[in-house]
């Protein structure tokens, strides 16, 4: 069984490089743009959700206008593929919705475009890739720091970066492969689901620890 957890830690990012991660967040937010509208529909049964479909119909072009790399890109598509499909159910249960819409500062990051250190990691924005240290609290006993980041039993997987009140924030999912009786009820599908540790306002979080912004960023056109 794959038990996910969720562990917010704060960046110390030089400032030298504040100014390419706030393009990379413009960058990754205007790659969503098209295609949501490719894949967007009033009615339901239009809304495409296919992360494929709309893969072949979008990637190239954002490609070839994009700074981003093509993980990014494939992030920026899979976080709006699912925004579609939270859109499509919501209609199908004949819920109001319109077309979603992401804003604020939020960057999904892979094994891809992202690389964890003992101290930093390394991120890819824009312009390259940058080193942000991590800034962890002075004391750990008791917080998820002490139970989930040093254990080597825990791997970092996917992450989100956020910039909030000038600061940057990495939410990161740890994942650990349990043995786990598959009549807990805690499990579905084989999958025990991760609470969240120190995250607020998501939108959604993912079984395999994907991040689906944060309500305050994904709004909708009325």
């Amino acid at each position: 069984m794959t038990v996910v957890r969720n562990i917010q830690v704060k960046l110390d990012i030089p400032e030298k490089h504040h100014s390419v991660v706030d393009a990379t967040f413009e960058e990754f937010q205007r790659v969503t743009e098209p295609v949501i509208d490719y894949g967007w529909s009033d009615n339901p049964d239009d809304i495409i959700i296919n992360k494929n479909q709309l893969n072949e119909a979008t990637y190239h072009d954002i490609r070839e206008t994009s700074p981003l790399t093509g993980g990014h890109v494939q992030s920026a598509r899979n976080l709006a593929a699912n925004a579609l499909s939270n859109c499509k159910d919501l209609l199908e249960d004949n819920k109001n919705t319109s077309k979603p819409e992401f804003k604020g500062t939020v960057v999904t990051y892979n094994s891809n475009t992202i690389t964890y250190n003992d101290d930093h990691c390394t991120l890819s924005t824009v312009d390259g890739r940058i080193r942000a240290k991590y800034v962890f609290p002075h004391d750990d006993e008791g917080t998820p720091f002490e139970e989930y980041w040093d254990d080597k039993e825990w791997e970092k997987r996917e992450a989100t970066l956020h910039k909030r009140d000038g600061e940057y924030y990495l939410h990161v999912a740890v994942e650990q492969v349990a043995n786990t009786d598959s009549s807990d009820e805690q499990t579905e599908n084989g999958v025990v689901l991760g609470v969240d540790l120190n995250v607020d306002g998501y939108l959604a979080v993912t079984s395999t620890g994907a991040f689906l912004g944060n309500a305050d960023e994904l709004n909708h056109k009325r």
